[in-house]
């Protein structure tokens, strides 16, 4: 027996669109099992009201259920799919298999799959790792072109500081911004509550999503063999499975956008050092982020003007750290600082969402805002966590770009750096590889305004060479 064949947990995952229009999209997702079939009803209510057909609420279905076909023979489309939406989930499907395969597989953080199931050295190859799943569909859709009205972007709005630094210069730029909020129904949904009620009160165009695709998480987690239970309930900084997270939320978007004229989704991605992501034993992967870099927003985006709809995927300050990040979030936008809730462990404590103050993102918060001259009381975090922030960033395993890291480290005086002139890129504007001017990859209508902010608060413009980061005129 292969492999593949001992991870198979489902002969067919099958999506079944049942509800959709007005402000509301359901469907049925139907597990094939070797004990029978499980059946599971996702659901996805809106605030706004939208008009869609039984191929766009395919689509929206579908995402959710893309984290798992690495573990399934097959894939089925139970409703009317176009050339171009089957190519775009054939690749969606093998990418996301090979960042399962490697990511929570093979190259793992943290154990949550019984070891009869782990692959050997043998194992690790790339014919596994894009794994051997059919996408099936037996209905064809005809694409009908779509031109937004409006034009103005909306900002996926989580309550993180990307998110809020994105919300702030864009609606600078541009006072008819829109903010898109995704509702899950756990937990999830509290990181992002203060920021939501605040937009609510104090903005317009704003929009929420509330879904159950969580509950539909772990439903499917509980049903397979190969993870180990008493896993899949511990505090960690990642999923047992689940890496296909941004799709669902942009193609949740879609319906919202069709409906108000929104030409684009802003997500975001922070800078990710290219240096830092060598392939996997000859296997080309994303480290767990592949729906947060510029090939994932290139070819959705890409796949969505092919379909005919004018909606383009992209990121504000993709060429920044998280340092820079929340350097101009709390010196340029100290109201939408004081919103940020970067925690996924965040708790209410007397109608104040406050963070954990220990886990690896909390720590990388707070020294971010301590380097930036902030204070990270006013986004509630607790004298304690500010005291012992340096013992507990030596003891974590912190998920930073390394020199990102020491550079916030030396700069806080935990430790001393000897050679300060390779880390002098870290607070500076990266240009990509494929790219000639600085933020190529933002839309012309916002390039300069975005620039001409961040400039202010950046330390240059730096290119890769084959010594590293290098400054530029």
């Amino acid at each position: 027996m292969g492999y593949l064949d001992r991870i198979t947990e489902f002969s067919n995952i099958t999506v079944t669109p049942e509800e959709y229009g007005k402000s509301r999209i359901t469907g049925k997702i139907t597990l094939e099992t070797s004990s029978g079939p499980l059946e599971f009803r996702v659901v996805f209510t809106y605030s706004d009201d939208i008009e869609v057909d039984r191929n766009l609420a395919g689509l929206v279905l579908t995402m959710p259920v893309i984290n798992f076909t690495l573990f399934s023979m097959k894939l089925t489309l139970d409703f009317p799919v176009s050339k171009a939406d089957l190519d775009a989930i054939r690749e969606f499907v093998k990418i996301n298999n090979r960042e399962v395969f490697v990511n929570k597989l093979a190259r793992r953080r943290y154990e949550f799959y019984r070891k009869e199931y782990l692959p050997s050295e043998e194992d690790i190859t790339p014919q596994n790792a894009d794994g051997i799943t059919e996408v099936v569909a037996n209905e064809n859709y005809s694409d009908r072109l779509f031109k937004p009205a409006g034009g103005s972007a909306a900002v996926f709005s989580s309550g993180g500081k990307e998110s809020l630094l994105s919300y702030g210069m864009l609606k600078e730029l541009d006072p008819e911004t829109h903010a898109f909020f995704f509702n899950e129904s756990g937990f999830h949904w509290l990181p992002a509550k203060t920021a939501h009620d605040y937009y609510m009160s104090h903005f317009k165009n704003v929009h929420k999503v509330w879904s159950n695709v969580d509950r539909f998480y772990r439903f499917v987690l509980r049903h397979m063999k190969i993870i180990d239970q008493k896993m899949v309930n511990s505090k960690t900084d990642t999923y047992p499975v689940q890496l296909f997270i941004f799709p669902v939320y942009i193609m949740s978007m879609v319906p919202v956008a069709l409906n108000t004229g929104i030409s684009g989704a802003v997500l975001g991605d922070e800078f990710d050092d290219p240096r830092e992501m060598p392939p996997f034993h000859a296997i080309k992967h994303y480290y767990e982020v592949y729906d947060q870099t510029h090939d994932f927003n290139s070819f959705i985006s890409d796949y969505f003007h092919r379909k005919g709809i004018d909606f383009t995927v992209w990121s504000a300050v993709y060429p920044i750290n998280g340092s820079v990040v929340e350097k101009i979030l709390v010196n340029r936008y100290p109201e939408l600082f004081r919103l940020q809730r970067s925690c996924h462990s965040c708790r209410n404590v007397g109608g104040r969402i406050v963070p954990c103050g220990v886990c690896s993102k909390c720590l990388g918060i707070l020294l971010f805002v301590l380097n930036a001259g902030g204070d990270p009381r006013k986004i509630e975090y607790s004298e304690e966590s500010i005291r012992s922030l340096k013992q507990n960033v030596e003891k974590e395993r912190m998920k930073l770009d390394p020199d990102e890291l020491n550079l916030m480290k030396s700069n806080l005086g935990f430790i001393e750096i000897r050679n300060p002139e390779k880390f002098q890129h870290v607070p500076g504007i990266h240009m990509l590889p494929d790219e000639e001017i600085p933020f190529q990859k933002v839309p012309e209508k916002y390039r300069d305004g975005i620039l001409g902010i961040v400039r202010q608060y950046s330390g240059g413009v730096f290119i890769l060479s084959e010594t590293g980061w290098v400054p530029v005129n």
